[in-house]
C-alpha cells in the first residue's frame, strides 16, 4: 500500500497566508509634528501683524534745543517697521467607501476591519497631504467656485522680494533678504555658506539661537559631507576630494553623520524631510529651512482630522477624512533658506 504523502494532494489544500500586512512607507511629517498648533482662523482670510525696530542712531541732541521733528514706528517715508501680513485656509480631504461584501463578508489576513483600516490610512494621508503643502511653494489662492482655497507653503513665504507671492504680497521691507538664503548646489556647500545663512539671521534677529533645520536627504549628506570629506589641491593627477575618518582602535561602531551643527550666530538641529519644496506631493532632496519654530503657526479649524460618515446608498458605508488648516508665519526675516533649486 502506498504512503499517503504530501505531493499526493492534487486538490484541497489551502494556501497559507500571513496574516499581516507590511507598511514600508511610513514617512516623517517633522514640520507639522514641530509647528506650533494654532486656534480656528477667524475667517478663511486670516490676519496678523508683523513688526520690526529702527536703525540705532548715533547723533546727539543740542542741550537746550525744542522737538521739531517726530518719528513715526508704524511707517515713515519708505520705512514700513509694522506691516500686516494674511493667508488663505485649505481645506484637506480624502474619502473611502468599503462594499458590503468586503466588510461583511470577505476575510482579508491582516485586517480586521477593512472600513476602519482606510479610516486609518487616510487620516496618515492627510497628515503627509498636510505636510507637503505647508512645506510647498504654493501660493495662496482665493476660492471663487472654480478653484479653492490654498493657503501660501513655506517656500513661497520664505521668497526674496523679486519672486514674492502677488496674492497676499508680503511688504517688501519683510521678505527675507538675500543674506538669509543660500542657492549653491549641494557640491559646493562648504562650512562658510551655512556660516553665512545663520550671520544674515543674526543680522536681523540680533540673537543667537537654537533653530531646527528641515533638510531635504542630499542636504543632510552635504552637510555631513562637511566634517569626513576635504577637497584637495595640488596638480591636476590628484583626487577632486579626500574623504578622512578618525576613530578609536577599540570602537567598534562606525559613526558618519552630522546632526547638529554650530556655528558663530547660532545652532542648527538637522530633521530630514521628504517634504520640502515638494512637485505633485515629491519633495526636494536639496531643499532646506532654518526655522524659529516659535515664529509659525498652523491654524487649525475644528478637528485636526474630522472623520465624517457619508450615506449609504448600497454601495456601502464611506468616510470623509477632513482638515482645514492655514500656515502662520509671523515674520520671514527670521528665516533662513537653503533653496538649491534657484
Amino acid at each position: 500500500m502506498a504512503n499517503l504523502t504530501e505531493p499526493s494532494f492534487s486538490s484541497g489544500k489551502r494556501e497559507e497566508l500571513a496574516d499581516l500586512i507590511a507598511l514600508v512607507d511610513a514617512k516623517d511629517t517633522p514640520f507639522t509634528s514641530m509647528a506650533k498648533k494654532g486656534s480656528k482662523p477667524g475667517n478663511t482670510l486670516f490676519r496678523w501683524q508683523a513688526d520690526s525696530l529702527p536703525t540705532p542712531k548715533m547723533t546727539g541732541t543740542v542741550d537746550g534745543t525744542d522737538v521739531t521733528s517726530y518719528d513715526n514706528y508704524v511707517k515713515d517715508g519708505a520705512n514700513v517697521y509694522r506691516a500686516e501680513l494674511s493667508n488663505y485656509i485649505q481645506i484637506f480631504r480624502r474619502a473611502v467607501r468599503v462594499s458590503p461584501l468586503t466588510q461583511d463578508i470577505a476575510t482579508v489576513a491582516g485586517v480586521r476591519d477593512e472600513l476602519a483600516n482606510n479610516v486609518a490610512k487616510g487620516i496618515q494621508a492627510i497628515k503627509r497631504d498636510m505636510e507637503v503643502t505647508l512645506c510647498s511653494n504654493n501660493g495662496a489662492q482665493a476660492d471663487n467656485g472654480t478653484v479653492p482655497y490654498l493657503t501660501r507653503g513655506l517656500h513661497k513665504w520664505l521668497q526674496p522680494i523679486a519672486t514674492k507671492d502677488t496674492v497676499l504680497p508680503v511688504v517688501d521691507q519683510f521678505c527675507t533678504p538675500a543674506a538669509n538664503r543660500s542657492t549653491v548646489g549641494t557640491a559646493a556647500l562648504t562650512e562658510s555658506v551655512v556660516q553665512n545663512v545663520l550671520t544674515g539671521i543674526y543680522s536681523q534677529t540680533g540673537q543667537y539661537k537654537d533653530y531646527d533645520a528641515l533638510v531635504g536627504t542630499a542636504l543632510k549628506r552635504a552637510f555631513t559631507n562637511l566634517v569626513f570629506t576635504t577637497a584637495s589641491s595640488g596638480s591636476t593627477n590628484t583626487q577632486t576630494a579626500i574623504r578622512t575618518f578618525n576613530r578609536e582602535a577599540n570602537q567598534s561602531s562606525y559613526i558618519s553623520s552630522v546632526d547638529v551643527f554650530e556655528g558663530d550666530f547660532g545652532k542648527l538641529r538637522l530633521h530630514p524631510s521628504h517634504y520640502l519644496n515638494a512637485t505633485a506631493g515629491v519633495g526636494s532632496t536639496f531643499a532646506g529651512y532654518v526655522i524659529p519654530f516659535d515664529m509659525v503657526e498652523v491654524r487649525y479649524g475644528g478637528n485636526v482630522a474630522g472623520v465624517t460618515a457619508l450615506t449609504n446608498n448600497g454601495g456601502g458605508e464611506a468616510r470623509m477624512i477632513e482638515a482645514v488648516a492655514g500656515l502662520c508665519v509671523y515674520n520671514p526675516l527670521a528665516f533662513g533658506v537653503f533653496d538649491f533649486t534657484a
